[in-house]
């Protein structure tokens, strides 16, 4: 105590200079440059990837969906737009980086040409046509001039220069991927080259389970050498309540009210085609003549209608129905269709469900998960996901959850998720780190392999001893060895029309004399020996010159496409990619 007494000045002049230290910092405004965290999304080798640049990509994204489809944008399609959107600027960023780096760079001017200039890219072609099909300049520079339209623009040039970018890549590419003319004729020879052989086969079938059984010495080997296998990415294991969103009785009364009510002016329209577009019946009016023995059965009260005549609402599949015959010539009829699906209400029945889920999540977050869902007579269901993955087992494709998981810690409850046709409220059980999975849980497919590689050995051992013994002609009745005659096998393919896939067993064959016997084959699903029996050989002085250079071409683009798929993954493992959507967006 004494000690504190005499200590009790220092301390007072440390809190008054701490105080005054807080309160100057608290003018610079440091606390909320350190507690906003990271002020961009993301970094693609140091460079940053902006809310303005992310938000402008997600916002094009939506917009074409607009223009294409009439489905509305739910929170999971858009969360694929944002996925895409993110996907395609780390890719771009990777690639412009590299490319920069060898000096293929895409200028202000070329991209202003792209939009305004003489030849515009066919997009703002597209766009932008008048009636003659040609550019409207007055609207492509109205378009541009207003303000609404700036981050619009900015994802359109953002696209532009991408492609311009990626033209240039390919030509590089093209550059460097040169085919001989030595290879394309080597490729057409194969292409053209045929056999007709005789097969001894022993299928892999034919070995019993207990013959091959592996030994744990066997399965402890095998996985170790193949461990590679069994590698697994950073998984989620979660626990989740359903709440499914289904049309209600309701519903369907109020949809099947409204199509009466629609009957009564598709009655009196006198424009059918114009009517049913515009008030978007699911089957199209097409206009066209129908034999009435040729209606389907759910549509044959048709026949019983005159010209003009509307049906009563009637219920197809548990959908309202309007059949109007809009004319006839003999036996055919031309009639229209008023129908819609019955779904479930918006403001209705979905926020009813909606309302159930976030109350079972609110209670869910004092009590504990099992025990609501077991008080409200919920079924609880267990389900892993992976990132970027596009489907949840037991759940189906989503994109939300596994993003929504990578943010969640262990026991913690999700917001309420909505998918297409059901809210979810999820419980984040374990977070797996990537890895190998362990033998314990891959036990039951490593047996598997395991014995099916004795089966092979075994199967090879016992058809090469059959031969030995009996020779090719001693076989062809046997009881267990297959005998098959197989002709016009084409030696650049990889399946035999009586067996199915087997590349080394048509590499062999092309290999083998006319006449000669390959050596016991282990193939994909039988051992086999192979007689040659004729062999038709193209000539490649035969070759057309002008197919060699057709081939080239086709060998040229099939490289190009394999590599540039593989250089893209390569820039991407080498490149350093910082994602800070978690933090920054939630």
């Amino acid at each position: 105590m004494e000690r504190l007494r005499n200590s009790t000045g220092a301390i007072l002049w440390l809190l008054i200079i701490s105080f005054g230290l807080l309160w100057v910092l608290a003018d610079t405004q440091v606390f909320d440059a350190l507690s906003a965290g990271p002020r961009q999304l993301g970094e693609v080798d140091g460079e940053s990837i902006t809310f303005e640049l992310y938000n402008a990509r997600v916002s094009f994204l939506v917009t074409q969906h607009n223009q294409r489809y009439t489905s509305e944008v739910t929170p999971e399609i858009r969360a694929a737009y944002e996925q895409q959107a993110w996907s395609e600027i780390v890719t771009g960023l990777v690639f412009q980086n590299k490319m920069e780096e060898v000096g293929i760079t895409v200028t202000e001017q070329e991209l202003v040409n792209m939009i305004v200039g003489p030849n515009p890219d066919a997009f703002i072609r597209q766009q932008f046509a008048d009636d003659n099909g040609q550019i409207d300049r007055a609207a492509l520079q109205a378009a541009i001039d207003a303000p609404e339209n700036s981050q619009v623009w900015i994802a359109i040039e953002q696209q532009l220069k991408e492609k311009r970018r990626q033209q240039k890549v390919t030509n590089f590419l093209a550059s460097s991927n040169r085919t001989t003319t030595a290879e394309a004729r080597r490729q057409l020879v194969l292409d053209r080259s045929t056999a007709d052989v005789e097969l001894l086969r022993m299928p892999y079938a034919a070995i019993s389970d207990a013959d091959a059984e592996p030994t744990d010495r066997e399965v402890k080997q095998w996985y170790d050498a193949n461990r590679e296998l069994f590698e697994r990415a950073e998984s989620f294991e979660f626990s989740y309540v359903s709440f499914p969103i289904f049309a209600t009785a309701e519903d369907t009364t109020r949809l099947f009210d409204e199509v009466a009510l629609l009957a009564e002016e598709f009655a009196t329209t006198e424009d059918d085609s114009t009517f049913l577009n515009n008030f978007q019946t699911e089957i199209p009016y097409r206009g066209v003549w129908v034999d009435e023995d040729d209606l389907r059965e759910d549509f044959e009260l048709v026949k019983d209608l005159a010209v003009g005549e509307v049906s009563e609402v009637v219920s197809i599949r548990g959908n309202p129905y309007v059949f109007k015959v809009i004319d006839r010539r003999g036996d055919e009829v031309k009639f229209g269709v008023l129908t819609y699906t019955v779904e479930p209400d918006q403001l209705t029945t979905v926020i009813e469900v909606l309302e159930e889920a976030e109350d079972f999540q609110f209670f869910a977050l004092d009590t504990d998960f099992d025990e609501e869902a077991a008080s409200r007579g919920l079924q609880v269901g267990f389900s892993v996901a992976t990132p970027n993955a596009a489907v949840v087992p037991g759940i189906g494709q989503s994109i939300q959850i596994p993003t929504m998981l990578q943010g969640m810690k262990e026991g913690e409850l999700s917001d309420v998720v909505e998918l297409e046709d059901q809210f979810i409220v999820m419980q984040l059980d374990r977070k797996m780190d990537e890895g190998f999975l362990p033998l314990e849980e891959v036990r039951p497919q490593v047996v598997s392999r395991v014995r099916l590689e004795k089966k092979k050995a075994l199967a090879a051992q016992r058809l090469d001893e059959a031969y030995r013994a009996n020779g090719f002609e001693g076989l062809t009745n046997d009881d267990v060895i297959e005998f098959i005659e197989s002709d016009n096998i084409r030696f650049s393919s990889v399946v035999i029309g009586a067996v199915g896939r087997e590349p080394a067993l048509i590499g062999a064959i092309s290999a083998t004399e006319e006449g000669a016997t390959t050596p016991v084959l282990e193939g994909e699903s039988a051992a086999y020996i192979a007689r040659v029996v004729s062999k038709d050989i193209a000539s490649p002085e035969s070759l057309p010159i002008d197919e060699i250079e057709g081939y080239k071409e086709v060998l040229r683009q099939t490289r190009g496409n394999i590599f540039s798929q593989i250089l893209s993954v390569e820039l991407q493992n080498e490149a350093s990619v910082k994602d800070f959507r978690d933090a920054v967006l939630q």
